[in-house]
């Protein structure tokens, strides 16, 4: 529920303001709601009546884990989102990054939200989505925004620093010239991040570590076959297996 809430609330982020930028109209946050309502909606029926489908086609409906796992959603996790989407979706019309997108239309460079982007870190192929980021005319800056529908977690400095790595790159800008924010909509705070060299460094180490621990499952690196199934030891910590989607693979599902 969690993703799905904030894949939702990204999407409709996303089409609120490329329709700004086409028409100059902005909705109400009823009108955001009631879109977001109706998309859960889908999803919770899908994955109540259409599980055959999905199981044919699983890349064409919803599976939520929780319906998947235990068969229903709890009453109290849909009235905590129902009562969540309003908040959200008030912070967000009244986000500092909404309002100057709205003030400063003319000056404003807009880069394609939500795409893929792909850069090479090491001969490795990097996907990179970007919630959001335009170039600033008159400050002579980029800016890069993070919408989070969660909490704060201490991975945000270093997710946007790996976006400021990208824009540096593909841009050949220098990172003074680079602003990164996140926008929190459950609080509706606002948290700009200082980024240095040492940031861009320490997340390209991280990457390079990430990538040969990844590589230790590979049983051949140029089929990408991977090791047997017995070798992925399982986790000991048993919070993670609360939101894995891999629960059954394990012995009663337990990950032990």
């Amino acid at each position: 529920m969690p993703i799905l809430f904030g894949q939702i609330v990204h999407h409709i982020i996303e089409q609120t303001i490329v329709h700004y930028l086409q028409t100059g109209e902005v909705p109400t946050v009823a009108e955001l709601v009631n879109r977001a309502r109706g998309q859960l909606n889908a999803a919770f029926i899908d994955s109540t009546r259409n599980r055959d489908l999905w199981i044919q086609k699983p890349n064409k409906f919803y599976m939520m884990q929780e319906v998947y796992y235990d068969g229903k959603l709890e009453p109290a996790i849909v009235a905590d989102y129902k009562e969540r989407m309003h908040t959200i979706f008030e912070n967000f019309l009244h986000s500092e990054t909404f309002q100057q997108i709205t003030a400063s239309k003319g000056s404003l460079r807009i880069g394609e939200p939500e795409q893929f982007r792909t850069m090479k870190i090491d001969d490795t192929q990097v996907f990179v989505v970007m919630d959001f980021h335009y170039f600033d005319e008159v400050a002579d800056k980029w800016i890069i925004i993070d919408w989070k529908t969660g909490g704060e977690s201490d991975d945000d400095r270093q997710q946007l620093a790996l976006y400021a790595y990208y824009v540096q790159e593909k841009y050949r800008v220098p990172l003074e010239n680079i602003e990164v924010y996140n926008e929190y909509l459950k609080t509706g705070q606002r948290k700009k991040y200082l980024l240095t060299h040492f940031d861009i460094e320490n997340t390209l180490h991280t990457f390079q570590r990430s990538v040969l621990e990844m590589k230790k499952y590979q049983a051949d690196i140029f089929t990408n076959e991977p090791i047997d199934f017995e070798d992925f030891e399982q986790t000991s910590e048993e919070w993670q297996c609360l939101r894995c989607n891999y629960k059954e693979l394990c012995v009663h599902g337990k990950g032990k």
